[in-house]
């Protein structure tokens, strides 16, 4: 052997007893194999397959040896013939360390060290698949503490919410149990924002989540220590009053009310918004009932109106059942077309004649019946619905108003819109749509509004009135007076007819005091230059009353009752006497 192989032995023993963790390293001891022992072809065999190859490739090696891992000789093009040589790896039967040499076969002295060779090979092999193991168990327990880690994050956001920090559903509930397991009292409040989607669709979520933190500390300056409040989800927030009486809570949620309906300052700008509450108390129902029943109340006191709260009755689950079967039955209805329109006329108090009608919506369910708008008006502006029965009622009166306008040319249409419609981008091209389709002139249309609604986000109504003035078309404030109602406010309200809310003249005959109201509303308008309606007249006492008063139109059961639209042209042919 020459002088130079001790030197290359000394490279293969270091390259392959090195730190081993890739088959790149054996590649290089294969190769310093074959240098040593002069071949021109060297290879480590496992399971009769080549793994690793050197002076051929694996797939031409693997071919060239046709499953055999020890034959006597190779034929290579290009090659003389090669004497193939091969040395199991001690403890691994599978494997073995090939090289192929032309001319003379390797010597006993040449066997030996190859036996050498494929021994130090296998081991190293050997260390590498421990390494390999042991790198995927460190891997694997890598993986295991990183997924740990994400549900131990999870978990904490599941119960705290990042928004507010507060508790959320998951550990109110489990705080709830907690509670109701032992014997003093428990109350829960439930507590839903009133005119808060307002703020957050004129002003962005941002500004909503903004208004949300500021929410969630007032409540937590309302609470003892011992008490917990929770964000239940959205705009949604529940209260655990410890040791504490449903009747003691009421004048808690009170408190809480005060405190949400005070300015808040949101991106700069003072917004207003305020709180519907339902109680509920335990120890008996499930954490879970007790919230639900909470909830169950703050829905009736949404309906009560707002800033109100409302204690837990049994009676409120029944009700609310049958609420839910009224959505269900108002989604049917809506796809089936059972809705009807009537039209009640709009009467001039000085000479009798018709200048108008009101579109009103009626609902005749096949299994309820005739359904009042009180009832289901409210689910509608409830679940969304609304704005699509209020797009069909706007299309539908447009269309009816326009075959009546070529036998009556001076009748108007007056059409009810929800604060929904009001706040949807595309109520203003919905009523332009209306108007190419029917070709009605937009001064025969009057497009009827609470003050309720345009109270609740005056900059968002002020902003889509202006849309409708643009159109050309006329906005009346409906029901009038009845407490929402701010002259500076008003002033700045683009509209051209305020409707008189019934309940002054309801009682019969009006009280001076009604009549003062009246008059003042009369002055009121005629200074900005609006037309007055006055509604409810059911006699004509009332009638000559707000003619005197200076009502310019009136509406009621003694002037017209509400009807189909085959019976109005008749029903409009004979003037009332002036």
């Amino acid at each position: 052997m020459n002088h130079w192989t001790t030197h290359q032995l000394t490279e293969f023993f270091a390259a392959v007893c090195g730190p081993q963790e890739e088959l790149s390293a054996v590649m290089v001891a294969v190769e310093r194999a074959a240098e040593v022992l002069e071949t021109e072809i060297g290879a480590v065999l496992r399971d009769g397959r080549v793994q690793v190859a050197w002076g051929l490739g694996r797939e031409q090696l693997d071919t060239l040896l046709a499953g055999d891992q020890r034959p006597a000789t190779l034929t290579v093009p290009g090659l003389d013939e090669l004497h193939v040589t091969s040395a199991r790896f001690s403890g691994d039967p599978n494997g073995a360390l090939l090289v192929a040499r032309a001319g003379d076969p390797l010597d006993p002295e040449e066997r030996q060290l190859l036996q050498a060779m494929a021994q130090t090979i296998g081991l190293a092999l050997a260390n590498i698949g421990l390494l390999t193991a042991e790198r995927r168990l460190r891997e694997e327990r890598e993986r295991e503490a990183t997924e740990r880690l994400a549900l131990i994050d999870s978990l904490r956001e599941a119960r705290h919410d990042s928004l507010t920090g507060l508790p959320t559903r998951v550990l109110f509930l489990e705080m709830l149990a907690e509670k109701l397991a032992g014997d003093d009292p428990t109350s829960v409040l439930f507590i839903d924002l009133d005119r808060f989607k307002a703020v957050n669709d004129s002003l962005g979520h941002r500004a909503g989540d903004e208004l949300l933190g500021l929410v969630a500390g007032r409540v937590r300056a309302c609470l003892r220590p011992a008490d917990t409040a929770a964000r239940i989800g959205g705009d949604e927030f529940a209260i655990l009053l410890d040791t504490c009486p449903a009747d003691q809570a009421v004048p808690v949620a009170q408190r809480l009310i005060d405190a949400i309906k005070q300015p808040f300052v949101v991106g700069g700008q003072e917004v207003f918004i305020g709180a519907s509450i339902g109680i509920a108390a335990g120890p008996g129902p499930a954490p879970g009932e007790v919230l639900g029943n909470a909830d169950v109340a703050m829905y009736r006191a949404k309906q009560e109106g707002p800033g109100r709260v409302v204690l837990f009755e049994p009676q409120m689950h029944a009700e609310a059942l049958a609420r839910l079967t009224l959505n269900g039955d108002l989604q049917r209805a809506l796809t089936l077309g059972e809705f009807r329109l009537q039209y009640q006329p709009l009467i001039s108090l000085d000479t009798g004649e018709p200048v108008g009608v009101e579109a009103l919506v009626r609902w005749q369910n096949p299994e309820r019946g005739y359904v009042s708008p009180a009832d289901f008006v409210p689910m509608a502006e409830e679940t969304g619905l609304i704005s699509d029965l209020g797009r069909w009622v706007l299309n539908t009166a447009g269309r009816q108003a326009a075959l009546w306008r070529r036998i009556r040319p001076d009748l108007g249409i007056n059409v009810n819109v929800s604060g929904r419609q009001l706040t949807d981008p595309q109520f203003a091209s919905d009523v332009e749509r209306m108007l190419n389709d029917t070709r009605l002139p937009p001064q025969a249309v009057t497009l009827e509004l609470t003050e309720s609604v345009l109270m609740s986000d005056p900059r968002t109504a002020i902003a889509c009135l202006r849309d409708l003035q643009d159109l050309g078309v006329d906005v009346s404030i409906d029901d009038f007076g009845t407490g929402y109602s701010s002259l500076s406010y008003l002033q700045r309200l683009p509209v051209d007819e305020l409707k008189i809310d019934r309940a002054f003249i309801s009682k019969g005959q009006p009280t001076t005091a009604d009549l003062a109201v009246i008059r003042t509303i009369v002055e009121l308008a005629r200074t900005l230059r609006l037309r007055t309606v006055i509604e409810g007249i059911e006699t004509e006492a009332q009638r000559n009353a707000m003619r005197l008063l200076g009502c310019d139109l009136g509406q009621g059961y003694h002037l017209c009752r509400p009807v189909h639209p085959e019976d109005l042209l008749a029903s409009l042919s004979t003037p009332l006497a002036a």
